[in-house]
């Protein structure tokens, strides 16, 4: 046995001898093309761990077998391998890695790479918008893209965002952009799983939208799903739960407090109760968020594809609120021979929802705001088993009664599909010609018994429901042709579009459902008879692109569209839109080419021309009689056959800079856009008989900077760090309303004046009332201006008080990785806005039986105190006017994302026979910075990107996320 052992040491150590014995030590130089030394390259022996890096001087030493080959690493350089060969010398010349430049972007009917482009676009992949909470994409991409200005609306699951490319363009027409997914025009992309995404391409100015003319007045959004791949099939699982929380809480009156103050209101307080509930508490609870998608990809013969299906789940932090959302992708392609191919893609996805009210009249609230002003002293039921209300004010139902009571579902069923066939006349010359549908089909129904609340115990119960459907199909036809000659490139694009698209929507209400005898009745007794609406709309298009570039350096393209649309009448029906741009990559010139620190220098200019004919109805034009349900019919609006375009002209400056092998990446862009023609529903005189006619009145403008900067801080074998900053401001401003029109008032407050005012010369959602200039300490009264000076205070003595315009906003992004663990933090802040906070009129008024904030512990009692909170008035709003006492600084710096994430190593994932394997925890809306004294500085009752933005008025608020998930590729 000890011979055995003996021989088995001396074989080992003999195969450790011969071993050592093949080892040679390797010396030598690393460079770049310029000559230069290159410090900190990694250098390794390929298929082991053993490695070293170069000094100061771009020299290394390593020892490896003399028939290895050595691997040579390098932020911003290619790769290159090097076989050994018994040298104790190989000295290397890295190249430049210009990945980043040749990297292809989506534009318009067609691709590019990053260093042609001339026009300012912005480009996001997969993983700027993975494993998050959240069901729509684009929340994902909030502070990542500078000029693109995302707000979440409210924090309700299935919430919609409103996203806002470079200001402003419109008053009464949309302002949100179009997106094209996969070549399908949508006004909608939130029904999109987000991890079925590939990329999304943001065209901001005129130049690059252009060729979407009448649809790009407010920017384009490309995104391209996942596809497969034709080298082997993949199948990946993605999955995540977590939970969420209100951030925080409003301190509001107790018991004892509220009583106090109903007595000094002079309400009747016996046998108010003893409850001394906390209804933040009992509303806002805990939700709860769950993902699960998989999917396959791959390829057989000629051909690609990819299907995969997925489930997410949002359970609101205000119960039963719920979303559930069911996804089905397919893309696929299929090369029938050598000149023809074909394409297809389909996303199916059904929302099926429980939803809770929030920005409701506060004649009865809504579920957030009764939160807060239900009184303390009842319990979330009454003796007989109903839910309990005020007592001093009837319908005004406690939250929990608001947010259960009703049935309140709604189901959306989203249909997108498009199949394609392409011809290949020569390797240079094509056409394509596509058909497309997007459908869809919504359901609403409510439900209030006649019992439980008292407002439905007022109804005799309640149903309404509505179904609609819009279904709108697009027809392509594009001509391409690219040819490339020496330091010539060149493309052509010529197409014509016909789109069509037809809405159609019934309601139905039931109401009193108590018999004569009392009893509950099957159907309500009371249905009020329903017409119908229906409409249709249809385009026309022509579309032109040249694209020319020489040696790189010098770059032109230009666009052109000719739309026709059936909203407007014959002599206006089109609208002809065109746009130019050029570039010049200084960078390639020769007196450029000696300075090593610049890899690439580009200046760009643009100018286009964009339109916008949305938001208006589709036969604004005509004079229209409306049927009622006695069957005769009402004039309804007045024709205006002169209605046409609404034009928006945009010039851009850019600037393109890479420098020391592409560490450091910053670009700056500039732009002047105007806006002619708005289309606005302009008021009348009551002595006409009409409120409004849509007509084309007056002129907007923005301008603005945005700026980002990539740097590459610390790029070593096991530890890199990656910053991100995006920094925009943007100047909006209304310059014309025509002869007629001198303001347009926005944002009604419920038994005060509007919130908001648009004259020329102000931005939209610019504050308009009375300058509150505090107590008045002999009577408690809020003392407002006399602006006029004539010794009254009316309505003449309002003004401009705020804007709900920021100043500017940005958005940090830092990325570290050490070996196989990765942390992720994204800061995202807008400042210099100002919100109108409405609720506070309700919560600091005093002059009902309403709850109120605890601020007014401090209000006003005696004739000779100094307080800013005004006395307590019974029925009377005279100290809640709409007034800059409401107008708050609604500047934030949010901790929007972070996430710590483990990747197993490659010998981990061998032994597996898995491709990928990550798991990770993250972290959504973990901390905010912000002097706004509501739940949500975010929030708006209105769009967050129309003339009424900055009103927050009960809004449902958003949560705190932290959730746990694993990713899994095969």
């Amino acid at each position: 046995m000890r011979k055995k052992f003996t021989l088995l040491m001396v074989c080992i150590l003999c195969g450790i001898s011969l071993s050592m014995a093949q080892n040679i030590t390797v010396k030598g130089l690393v460079k770049d093309k310029q000559g230069l030394p290159l410090p900190g390259v990694s250098v390794k022996v390929k298929g082991t761990n053993q490695g070293a890096s170069t000094g100061d001087n771009g020299g290394y030493t390593i020892s490896a077998p003399q028939n290895s080959t050595l691997e040579f690493t390098f932020i911003g350089y290619k790769t290159i391998e090097e076989a050994v060969g018994g040298r104790t010398t190989v000295n290397v010349t890295l190249s430049d890695d210009n990945q980043q430049l040749n990297e292809v972007v989506v534009i318009g009917y067609g691709t590019t790479t990053k260093k042609d482009l001339t026009t300012a676009v912005v480009s996001l992949s997969s993983k700027d918008i993975e494993n998050q909470p959240v069901t729509n994409p684009l929340q994902a991409i909030q502070g990542k893209a500078a000029g693109v200005q995302i707000t979440s609306q409210s924090g309700k699951p299935g919430s919609g965002v409103s996203v806002t490319i470079r200001g402003n363009t419109s008053i009464n027409a949309s302002n949100s952009p179009l997106y094209v997914i996969d070549g399908v025009t949508s006004r909608d992309a939130s029904f999109l799983n987000p991890t079925d995404i590939e990329s999304l391409t943001i065209l901001k100015d005129a130049s690059a939208a252009a060729i979407y003319g009448s649809s790009g007045a407010n920017g384009v959004i490309l995104i391209t799903t996942k596809k497969g791949s034709s080298d082997k099939i993949r199948a990946t699982f993605n999955a995540f739960t977590g939970f969420s929380n209100l951030w925080q809480k409003q301190d509001v009156l107790n018991r004892d407090q509220y009583i106090a103050l109903m007595k000094e209101l002079g309400y009747d307080t016996n046998g108010l109760g003893n409850e001394n509930t906390d209804w933040q508490d009992l509303t806002f609870g805990t939700g709860t968020q769950n993902s699960y998608q998989a999917s396959i990809s791959g390829g057989v013969k000629g051909g690609q594809y990819s299907l995969s299906t997925g489930y997410q789940q949002d359970k609101g932090v205000v119960s039963p609120a719920k979303l559930d959302k069911y996804t089905i992708h397919f893309n696929g392609s299929q090369n029938i021979t050598k000149w023809l191919k074909l394409t297809g893609n389909a996303a199916i996805t059904q929302n099926n929802s429980i939803d809770v009210s929030d920005n409701a009249n506060v004649a009865r609230g809504g579920t957030i705001l009764s939160a807060l002003t239900t009184p303390p002293t009842i319990g979330v039921y009454a003796a007989n088993g109903t839910y309990a209300f005020n007592p001093y004010k009837g319908g005004s139902e406690n939250p929990v009664a608001n947010a259960n009571a009703a049935r309140n579902r709604n189901r959306n069923f989203r249909f997108l599909g498009a199949f394609a066939a392409e011809i290949k006349f020569t390797q240079d010359f094509s056409f394509k010609s596509s058909i497309s549908t997007n459908n869809n089909d919504n359901r609403y129904s409510y439900f209030l018994d006649p019992y439980s609340t008292d407002y439905g115990r007022t109804q005799k119960g309640i149903i309404n429901s509505n179904f609609s459907t819009d279904h709108v199909w697009l027809n392509e036809n594009i001509l391409n042709y690219t040819k490339n000659w020496g330091k010539n490139a060149f493309t052509a694009t010529g197409g014509m579009t016909l789109q069509e698209s037809k809405y159609y929507k019934l309601s139905y209400n039931e109401q009193n459902f108590i018999g004569a005898n009392g009893q509950l009745l099957d159907h309500g007794t009371s249905i009020p008879p329903q017409l119908p609406t229906a409409s249709d709309w249809s385009k026309r298009s022509y579309l032109a692109r040249l694209t020319y570039a020489y040696d790189s350096k010098y770059l032109f393209s230009t666009n052109f569209r000719a739309d026709g649309s059936s909203r407007f009448g014959p002599q206006n029906k089109y609208g002809y839109f065109p746009s130019a741009s050029v570039g010049w990559r200084i960078s390639g010139e020769n007196f450029l080419k000696e300075v090593k620190s610049i890899n690439d220098l580009k200046l760009r200019a643009s100018w286009g021309k964009v339109g916008n004919d949305e938001g208006i109805g589709d036969y604004s034009y005509l004079e229209l009689y409306t049927p009622t349900t006695q069957g005769s019919y009402v004039f309804s609006q007045l024709p205006n056959p002169g209605l046409k375009w609404e034009e928006t002209t945009q010039t851009n400056i850019g600037l393109d800079l890479s420098m020391f092998n592409s560490r450091v990446v910053f670009t700056a862009d500039a732009y002047l856009k105007k806006t002619k023609d708005l289309l606005i529903n302009q008021p009348l005189p009551n002595s006409i008989g009409f409120g409004s006619i849509a007509s084309n009145v007056g002129d907007m403008e923005n301008k603005g900077l945005e700026f980002v900067l990539t740097t590459k801080n610390f790029v070593k074998d096991k530890f890199s760090w990656t910053t991100d900053i995006n920094f925009s401001l943007n100047r909006n401003k209304v310059t014309s309303l025509g002869d007629k029109v001198n303001s347009i008032n926005f944002g009604d407050i419920y038994e005060r004046d509007a919130a908001i005012r648009v004259v020329t010369g102000r931005p939209l959602g610019s504050f308009y009332g009375y300058v509150s200039n505090g107590v008045d300490p002999q009577t408690g009264n809020i003392v407002y201006q006399d602006l006029n000076g004539d010794g009254t205070i009316n309505a003449d003595d309002r003004t401009f008080i705020g804007s709900a315009q920021p100043k500017f906003t940005y958005g940090v992004n830092n990325t570290f990785t050490f070996g196989n663990f990765g942390l992720n933090f994204l800061f995202q802040g807008v400042q210099g806005n100002q919100m109108f906070n409405a609720s506070r009129m309700e919560l600091e008024g005093m002059n009902d039986s309403k709850n109120q904030s605890a601020v007014v512990l401090n209000r006003w009692t005696t004739p000779g105190q100094i307080t800013d909170v005004p006395r307590a008035i019974k029925d009377n709003t005279s100290n809640t006017l709409t007034s800059s006492r409401f107008v708050e600084d609604g500047s934030y710096l949010r901790l929007k994302t972070t996430t710590l994430s483990y990747n197993f190593g490659a010998a981990t994932l061998g032994k597996l026979k898995m491709s990928k394997v990550m798991l990770y925890a993250s972290a959504y809306n973990l901390l905010t910075f912000t002097k706004y004294t509501g739940f949500d500085p975010e929030v708006n009752v209105n769009s967050a990107n129309g003339p009424a933005m900055g009103i927050d008025y009960g809004t449902y608020p958003q949560s705190r996320t932290f959730l746990f998930g694993v990713n899994v590729g095969f």
